[in-house]
């Protein structure tokens, strides 16, 4: 664990090779999620096989690449996780799984934990079942999550552990943020909010160059509901000073309500010489959302993608995007650009190195989420 942190710190400072990949190791999901349409823009792309994903190991490598994120789709629909966790594990780049978690189980998990799985993300927008499985546009979602979570909860590395849950800030659980934060702290999971990215005009018009974004109107905010944005964010900072589990910087937390208003944004992507994404079947993305056709496997692309020509080629790209706020784009480009987060996350790197979670069950879960939900 020393040695990663070692390696991701130089990758910060000398800003030479990618401190963040994020791979689609799945292209399929067991959830229909209502903001989100990862899996119709994919339906024609293949997965890769396993001697594949080595070749692909082999590649990152060689970049140096310093967090590797498994996301999909669901990647815990691979039967072969643990071998694909491993083929990056054992070339020394840093695995993290992103998952909803609904198809965890002990002996998946334990697998997962002995290929070199350290820190996951779960994602959890409610504490209510009901407006979960809404979300999710699948019934009995939030009782499989939780159950998942639990799993997770008594595995993973205890002390030290970053593991978090992502929490997709919309219209529909925006009053609830607090009572989650709350919820993530008692179980030991770190709390990142991610503000809701929906397509065209506040999720009226489709746009189809985004991969991940949908057409979902009814989780866009009202201006009416730009006082409570304000409110629930303030909110949020103050428990953060109190020592609650805030993933997000105090700078992501400040300019979040901008792009939840006006989708304004504050900073300018670094992709790809700091982040990029890699699709199912190998394409480079400058992230998750924008298609390119590029592939990993042209040869030369290590040599390629370290040349000016592509770098350049990448930002005209990126320029021509409306930008967003992910959280994992910005939030590197913060840990780079700017002093004061740089400081605040290696503070915060400290305290997660002596903090120690309590492996926790399904039942305590229940029993907490229930607890917190009917608070005032």
């Amino acid at each position: 664990m020393l040695k990663e942190k070692i390696k991701l710190l130089k990758s910060v400072i000398r800003k030479d090779s990618p401190l963040y990949v994020q791979f689609a190791v799945s292209k399929r999901c067991d959830l229909k999620c209502r903001m989100c349409q990862a899996v119709e823009s994919r339906k024609h792309e293949r997965e890769l096989a396993l001697p594949e994903i080595e070749r692909l190991a082999d590649i990152l490598a060689e970049l140096n690449t310093g967090v590797l994120v498994l996301t999909g789709g669901e990647p815990l629909l691979r039967k072969d996780l643990p071998e694909i966790v491993e083929a990056f594990t054992k070339r020394g780049i840093s695995a993290r799984l992103q998952t909803n978690a609904t198809l965890a189980t002990d002996r998946r998990v334990e697998a997962l934990v002995a290929a070199g799985l350290k820190e996951v993300t779960v994602s959890l927008d409610t504490l209510d079942p009901e407006k979960q499985d809404y979300i999710n546009n699948s019934e009995g979602s939030w009782m499989r999550i939780i159950r998942g979570l639990s799993v997770f909860s008594r595995h993973l590395p205890q002390k030290g552990n970053m593991s978090g849950i992502n929490i997709v800030v919309s219209r529909r659980n925006l009053t609830e943020i607090p009572r989650l934060i709350r919820f993530t702290t008692a179980i030991g999971f770190y709390a990142s909010l991610i503000p809701v990215h929906l397509s065209g005009n506040g999720g009226v018009d489709k746009d189809p160059e985004f991969i991940v974004r949908a057409n979902s109107p009814g989780f866009a905010f009202a201006r009416e509901e730009f006082p409570a944005i304000d409110s629930v964010y303030d909110t949020v900072i103050k428990m953060k000073k109190e020592g609650y589990l805030v993933y997000n910087s105090y700078r992501f937390l400040r300019e979040t309500p901008d792009f939840l208003k006006h989708s304004k944004i504050h900073w300018k992507c670094d992709s790809p010489t700091l982040y990029f994404s890699i699709s199912p079947e190998g394409k480079f993305l400058p992230c998750v959302d924008i298609k390119t056709d590029r592939s990993v496997f042209s040869p030369g692309f290590i040599d390629l993608y370290r040349s000016d020509k592509f770098v350049g080629e990448i930002r005209d790209i990126v320029r021509k995007c409306k930008g967003c706020m992910y959280a994992c784009w910005p939030e590197i480009t913060y840990l780079c650009r700017d002093p004061f987060v740089f400081s605040e996350r290696m503070l915060m790197g400290l305290k997660a190195g002596r903090f120690q979670r309590r492996p926790m069950t399904r039942e305590d879960m229940l029993d907490l989420a229930g607890e917190i939900r009917n608070s005032a």
